[in-house]
């Protein structure tokens, strides 16, 4: 059985469509995530009250210059040192959280809404709403009398629009009333143009904030740090500027005339009928059909300019938008399906037999899978975060943050933030994998942008040469620490892990320009490093106050067991620096620059504290062997070595992994549903195909992934979506291991199935095929040309590929004819 060139037959036999016999109503996670990398629209697919829930990609909360709050840590380092070195974490620990913190970030803000009120006589009948992943287009047909309405949606890249096409079967009964509205009402203003436009302007909030005045701020003494809620008392004290004590999102004139300007602009076309506008709406009546098109724009001029004094104009931007998306509907469709099916046709994958279930709606899937088995719906979620991918982050816009593009709140969970000790970088993990590499270019542009911060933070709050980015930020870049408790604020290493995913491009293509433009990134976040590890009394270097993001320890002080998060040196901390140290000494060593540098490097990555093992033969996540206060903790950054990192393998430190394995076996496997997601590629990573299952069959239920296939936390993160498809991809390919090894931790419920278009390190591509659990076919194709390495089974062969050339391996490895081009 060999996979064709083309895989056509793999492409149609590849799950990609998402379908449900009832509409969403007013539930968001059952509505269709659509978008373009910049507009997103949840789309309900309502028969009589449609609602597509709309987002900008740059509208935030916040300016530039009111986002970041910069402590100065230095005068009390060497008292936070010094009871840490005495085993006085707690105490350590308060002074942190009073003196090294800064203030919440600022949070995405929903765009608004396009709603259609549709007219009909009758009882709804005969529904059906589906989403195609492969053409990014949503549709929904229904019966109402002795009428048939169908209508179509999809949120153009090339056309930077939202399309809504309708139609029905019957000539002059396709009427509506179409409606702009948006949460940002203290600002909204609409107007009519001509008599087939609906324009609604307004700015967002110049400060949102997600922390309660009285519990946190005040509670924590923090009001230095939000002075568009609080000044002086003239008593040495803070009074709030509002009576009202539960504001706490400002528009206009209550800060400063601060925040983002944007403007949705709706025009319909119709065939037949009369259109009008209403006031605040626009009504067709009698149409054949129509279509809708929706232009949106901020005045978002960059993450270092102000929004409202230096921004861009919404109006002038969504009036040239519209006249450029001004086309004949089927010209529309046939553009953005060509542009989306250009990224998502570059693989297929078809897993397991295909069951029963699979002729039934999505979210019946979901119910059953834990228990009916339906490996076709794997295959579905892996081409879902693919679909994701491409909706969310394209070349040129913004990364994906918690949740993608799509968010409904003013203040939504954790902000819709970059939460970046571990949730923007796994939202990318599969993005190269998943053959969608250009679509990480927006992370790349976040951390070019957060040098510029993170240059001024490493200088003004630390006193050291470089760059560094703490655990959160948004589009402004805040690259400081934010509010709140340092078992989740005080991490500054971020900027090491950004730096994991530049060397992987370059892994992936051999790009060396890309290499020598993102060199000086590598170096700086090293200087930084360098200037913030410490030395012990052993000579050992660490951190010198230090946390693993978000968990805590117990240790005993004077017979009481006491709770904290900062120690010295944790695992991943050490983990970090000695990636990015290896990484930016074989940078400096491969372009020939900054000798000195990458000596220094090495001889420092040699002294940082080795990994540990515990006495529960678990890698240690500390400094010391301390017990975890949760042992179920959802997070396991002290396994970053293992994966995503590649320091830990069989190969070089075999009892290492065993510690990766008893540390996983501790955590156990319930958790939040992005934390299943990295579990996912951990068990994927030892070998251990039938815990992927167990755990898919976990994640894969309604309480982890809802309705329209998004990962719950609870509540919604995108990164779970993500996470988990790297962990699928991950039983099917391995390239961290100075070669390709083919199924290397295939689960058992997919016996059969086949994959095109994986692609690994080295430039390599890769489709596979297996029956009966055992692989009948591969094909390697050397984007750069090179030897494949390729493992199966215990067998392994070289293959050498000029450039562009593929090879056909059998089952056992062996190569086909000659490679071909």
């Amino acid at each position: 059985m060999l996979i064709t060139t083309l895989g056509a037959a793999l492409l149609a036999a590849s799950p990609t469509l998402v379908w449900y016999d009832k509409p969403a109503d007013r539930d968001w996670h059952a509505a269709f995530p659509m978008g373009n990398g910049r507009l997103g629209a949840m789309v309900h697919g309502n028969p009589e009250h449609e609602v597509l829930a709309l987002n900008d990609n740059t509208l935030y909360a916040l300016e530039p210059e009111t986002s970041m709050f910069l402590p100065d840590i230095r005068p009390k380092r060497p008292e936070i040192t010094a009871l840490l070195r005495a085993g006085r974490h707690a105490e350590a620990q308060e002074l942190v959280r009073a003196n090294w913190l800064g203030r919440s970030n600022a949070p995405y803000q929903p765009l608004g809404d396009l709603l259609l009120d549709l007219d009909g006589a009758g009882a709804v009948t005969d529904y059906r709403r589906e989403l195609d992943l492969a053409e990014a287009v949503a549709r929904v047909r229904y019966r109402r009398g002795d009428v048939t309405y169908q209508r179509e949606a999809f949120v153009s890249h090339p056309d930077q629009a939202i399309v809504v096409h309708l139609t029905a079967d019957r000539p002059g009964t396709v009427s509506f009333t179409l409606r702009l509205d948006t949460q940002h009402k203290p600002t909204a203003k609409w107007h009519g143009v001509d008599a087939d436009t609906l324009v609604l302007a307004a700015q967002g909030p110049g400060e949102a904030l997600r922390r309660d005045l009285t519990k946190n701020v005040e509670a924590w003494g923090d009001q230095r740090k939000y002075p568009a809620f609080y000044e002086p008392d003239g008593a040495g004290g803070w009074q709030r500027r509002f009576a009202d004590p539960d504001k706490r999102v400002l528009y206009g004139a209550e800060c400063d005339g601060r925040g983002t300007f944007f403007q949705m602009r709706a025009r319909v076309f119709a065939d037949g009928g009369q259109l009008t506008v209403e006031g605040q709406s626009l009504r067709l009546v009698g149409a054949d059909r129509a279509t809708v098109i929706l232009c949106a724009a901020t005045s978002f001029n960059g993450f270092d300019k102000s929004p409202s004094r230096q921004g861009r104009d919404p109006e002038m931007l969504c009036t040239r938008q519209m006249k450029a998306a001004s086309r004949p509907y089927a010209e529309l469709r046939a553009r953005h399906v060509a542009d989306h099916r250009a990224l998502f046709d570059r693989l297929a994958v078809r897993l397991g037999p295909i069951t029963a279930n699979a002729e039934l709606p999505t979210d019946e899937r979901i119910r059953r899978y834990a228990t009916d088995g339906d490996p076709a719906l794997a295959a579905l979620y892996y081409q879902f975060s693919r679909y994701l991918m491409i909706a969310g982050s394209r070349p040129g816009g913004q990364p994906l943050n918690l949740q993608g593009i799509w968010n409904r709140d003013i203040i939504p969970p954790w902000n819709a933030g970059y939460t970046v000790n571990i949730n923007t970088e796994m939202n990318y993990w599969n993005a190269a994998r998943g053959n969608l590499g250009e679509c990480e270019q927006p992370l790349f542009d976040l951390v070019r942008e957060a040098t510029v911060t993170g240059s001024r933070v490493a200088k003004a709050v630390f006193g050291a040469r470089g760059w560094c980015m703490s655990h959160n930020c948004s589009i402004w870049r805040e690259a400081a620490p934010v509010d709140g408790s340092p078992t989740a604020s005080w991490w500054p290493m971020a900027g090491g892990w950004f730096c994991q995913h530049l060397w992987r491009h370059y892994e992936f293509t051999g790009d060396r320009a890309f290499l020598a433009e993102v060199y000086p990134i590598l170096r700086g976040a090293s200087e930084f490093f360098l200037d913030w590890l410490t030395e012990r009394a052993d000579g050992v270097l660490v951190t010198p106050v230090s946390t693993s993001p978000e968990n805590t320890f117990v240790y005993q002080r004077d017979g009481k067991t006491e709770r904290a998060a900062v120690t010295l040196g944790t695992t991943m901390d050490m983990a970090i620096c000695r990636e990015l140290f290896t990484h930016t000494a074989e940078a400096a060593r491969l372009l020939g620059r900054d000798a000195a540098l990458a000596t220094e490097l090495d001889t420092k990555a040699a002294r940082l504290l080795p990994y540990q093992i515990g006495a529960h033969g678990q890698l240690q996540e500390w400094d010391k062997d301390f017990d975890e206060a949760e042992v179920h903790h959802r997070h396991v950054s002290h396994l970053y070595g293992f994966f995503p990192g590649d320091e830990i393998t069989p190969e070089r430190a075999p009892k290492l992994v065993d510690a990766v394995r008893a540390s996983l076996e501790r955590r156990g496997d319930e958790a939040t549903g992005w934390s299943m997601g990295w579990k996912l590629c951990l068990w994927a990573r030892l070998g251990d195909g039938a815990r992927v299952q167990a755990l898919l069959n976990r994640l894969l239920t309604p309480r982890y992934t809802a309705t329209n296939l998004f990962d719950m936390h609870p509540p919604f993160q995108i990164d779970g979506n993500f996470g988990a498809a790297r962990g699928i991809a991950e039983t099917l390919l391995w390239d961290h291991r100075d070669g390709l090894d083919l199924l290397p931790a295939l689960p058992p419920t997919w016996p059969e199935g086949e994959v095109r278009g994986l692609r690994a390190v080295g430039g390599f591509e890769v489709d596979l095929a297996w029956r009966a659990g055992r692989l009948t076919s591969a094909r390697i194709v050397a984007h750069n040309g090179g030897t494949a390495k390729v493992r199966y089974a215990g067998q392994a062969v070289e293959v050498k590929l000029g450039r562009g050339e593929a090879a056909r391996l059998d089952g056992a490895l062996r190569v086909e004819g000659q490679p071909t081009n």
